[in-house]
């Protein structure tokens, strides 16, 4: 049964609505002077009809949660805002934009919670200083995210945006303290779904993870809601003092619902068409997250907003707007893409404000070099390609850079826990591998990775305790000695 005419509303006998104009499940009715922001119309059964987003002096805008509406009826007020059943058993469910589930496995029994929300104030809020890794090594050295962190996936279409915010939900089964997420597909194909929900399904992701799902086949009305429902759903885990992760994918589809219900309503269009609030829509949904004090729990809701720009243009209204309220952005190139570099992720036009703060500090005493080995290695590389004599020590730089492109080279969906990423970059930043032809790395990861997690398993255990100290680094050397003699030996 449908969560939103699961439940007869009190109905007000004092104001009824008539439809003016409806295109598309876009509204306008006229007869409501007293209705507010997000609140839910009835039908003449009682039933919930519509939500109601904006209004003036003479009319009232709302879509409805069913486009087949007979005109001729009557609406009145709900005086409820639009709200969901949320409890623990929504872990390992499918949802529709609206909340309801869609995945046949019966209703949500729970407490009804509104799902627009105020975002918690600044008093009740603390820093971001717990780190949420990925599992992806590009970003957890040189971008590393906290958990109560909002950080934008921008780029062009097919070239990996969604790839990373799925390996971050994959990899947080390997936490040691569980991050419930929440995954939004918005404007999205059934088929992405489809495929979401069976790599989830997979990787045992849904003893963790709840799908929120408004494809473009989804009315007007479950596109425009579905961020929120799924923000709602993880402020839930928040406020019971657990973390929570949220991806929107992606806000610049849900953008362009919000553009054309704008339009069919006849609001004047603004920059790019969009209208001028959108703006303050995506933000009052991205303060949303943060890390709450203890006073408040200690729960945190982290934001992986995505929005595809075109032609590599970041500098479009959407793109500016998302940038100006998150905390960095993840920026993938084409160009990268192009030349095989996986995941395409540009560094020099990435940023994460939160950065060091919330690494840990073993990962974080092995990487500081990574963004100054890299600069170094890509102006190196300009002499050489003017042929002018370098010496030794700058070729060893030329090498070592080259490894260490190779290092953050990584296939989708192979996530390497930080303790591994530890023993990787602090033996190619010393040296141990200078010997070794980068064409070689790829297969000699997988070795080294392999000997780690099978022979070495507890100095891995050792560096999660984030301690890094001489006995760690005699057991890096060990590993790497270890790794290079059965690889050589494997070698034809």
């Amino acid at each position: 049964m449908n969560n939103i005419s699961s439940r007869t509303l009190a109905v007000s006998s004092h104001e009824t609505g008539k439809i003016i104009s409806f295109f598309s499940g876009v509204a306008k009715i006229s007869g409501l002077p007293h209705v507010f922001l997000h609140e839910v119309l009835l039908d003449p059964d009682g039933n919930p009809a519509a939500i109601v987003i904006g209004f003036d002096k003479q009319f009232v805008e709302a879509l409805f949660f069913d486009e087949t509406v007979d005109l001729q009826k009557p609406l009145s007020r709900s005086k409820r805002v639009f709200s969901i059943p949320i409890s623990e058993s929504v872990v390992g469910r499918v949802f529709d934009g609206l909340g309801t589930p869609r995945d046949f496995l019966g209703d949500i029994v729970g407490k009804r919670i509104p799902v627009f929300r105020s975002a918690p104030q600044i008093i009740d809020r603390q820093p971001v200083i717990r780190p949420l890794t990925t599992g992806v090594k590009i970003i957890d050295s040189v971008l590393s995210l906290g958990r109560g962190q909002r950080e934008l996936i921008i780029g062009d279409r097919k070239l990996g945006k969604s790839t990373l915010a799925l390996d971050t939900v994959l990899n947080q089964k390997h936490e040691a303290l569980p991050v419930y997420c929440v995954y939004v597909l918005c404007g999205q194909k059934e088929q992405q779904l489809k495929e979401i929900a069976g790599l989830f399904e997979k990787n045992n992701a849904f003893l963790y993870t709840v799908i929120v799902a408004a494809t473009a086949e989804s009315s007007y009305a479950s596109q425009y809601v579905a961020p929120f429902v799924g923000c709602a759903i993880g402020e839930y885990f928040r406020d019971a003092g657990k973390d929570a992760l949220v991806v929107y994918d992606d806000l610049s589809k849900h953008a362009n619902a919000y553009r054309s219900i704008a339009l069919l309503l006849g609001r004047p269009p603004g920059r790019e068409s969009y209208p001028g609030d959108i703006f303050s829509l995506h933000a009052a949904l991205l303060e949303r997250a943060g890390q709450l004090s203890k006073k408040q729990g200690g729960g945190s809701l982290t934001a992986l907003p995505i929005v595809e720009t075109q032609e590599g243009d970041i500098t479009s209204f959407i793109s500016t707007n998302i940038i100006s309220i998150t905390d960095g952005q993840i920026y993938v190139e084409r160009g990268l893409f192009q030349k095989g570099f996986l995941p395409a992720v540009n560094v020099g036009l990435s940023v994460s404000r939160v950065g060091s703060q919330s690494q840990p500090s073993a990962l974080r005493s092995v990487v500081g070099g990574i963004r100054l080995a890299l600069s170094q290695h890509k102006e190196l590389q300009k002499l050489t390609q003017l042929e002018t004599t370098v010496s030794e020590q700058a070729k060893t730089k030329i090498h070592r850079g080259e490894l260490m492109l190779e290092l953050l080279k990584q296939e989708k969906h192979t996530n390497i826990s930080w303790p591994e990423q530890v023993v990787l970059f602090y033996a190619v930043e010393e040296g141990f591998f200078d010997t070794m032809e980068k064409e070689q790395w790829s297969n000699f990861e997988d070795k080294l990775r392999a000997l780690m997690r099978n022979r070495y398993a507890e100095v891995l255990q050792h560096i999660a305790r984030d301690t890094f100290d001489k006995t760690v680094t005699n057991n890096i050397q060990q590993i790497v000695e270890d790794a290079k003699n059965e690889f050589i030996a494997t070698q034809p």
